[in-house]
């Protein structure tokens, strides 16, 4: 009897932790995962198809942008993490996914390649990307700011970049993750139309490029 009564005790033992192990379904939300996207910029008319080629290598980011979820800078000094809103890939390689399709296509090149993919034999231009912020600053805007450093056949110029979009401008204006996701795929191309001049000039010929 003792020996049914102390495996009984034991049963219901494992079964109060197991239960309190056990978050209620109710109280569980699912994170919502994003991508940023390619907006569809136009091509430079002025060069042949395929005549430009370039490599974006790893881009490098500082260590809270590492992390898979979506950041936010309510003020200076501050930051939080949107347990909720999550990248669906890691963000250096969403970046420099969207940076090789929008410049590709305003370069007018499908001669192009992206880390962690090799670098093509043929390539004419390597872009070094660092991205220092790429985040919502308060609760109306985001903010990108990044180096890039661009190899030239004979020569390496860096370059800095920075662009604010308020998140009213995008979309219906709503202040949500998707509104805020699409704001940081403009801010990728608005910076891929700032390398693209660099780049193009050099290959039409500017003697300051």
């Amino acid at each position: 009897m003792k020996t049914f009564n102390a495996n009984c005790l034991l049963l219901v033992s494992f079964l109060l932790i197991l239960a309190s192990c056990v978050i209620p379904e109710s109280n569980h939300v699912r994170p919502t995962y994003h991508l940023l996207s390619e907006l569809g910029a136009e091509g430079n008319e002025s060069l042949p198809p395929g005549e430009v080629s370039f490599y974006v290598s790893q881009v490098e980011l500082p260590t809270y942008l590492q992390d898979s979820r979506l950041v936010s800078r309510p003020s200076e000094g501050l930051i939080e993490f949107r347990e909720n809103d999550r990248w669906g890939e890691p963000l250096e390689e969403g970046i420099a996914r969207v940076l090789g399709l929008n410049l590709g296509r305003r370069l007018n090149t499908f001669s192009y390649s992206v880390y962690p993919h090799r670098k093509k034999v043929s390539c004419m231009y390597d872009l070094g990307i660092t991205v220092q912020r790429f985040e919502r600053i308060g609760s109306e805007a985001i903010l990108l700011e990044a180096i890039c450093e661009i190899h030239f056949p004979k020569k390496v110029n860096q370059v800095r970049f920075i662009k604010k979009i308020e998140l009213a401008s995008v979309g219906n204006g709503e202040k949500n993750a998707n509104q805020e996701v699409r704001a940081l795929s403009q801010a990728i191309d608005e910076f891929c139309g700032f390398l693209a001049l660099r780049i193009s000039s050099s290959a039409v010929g500017d003697p300051d490029d």
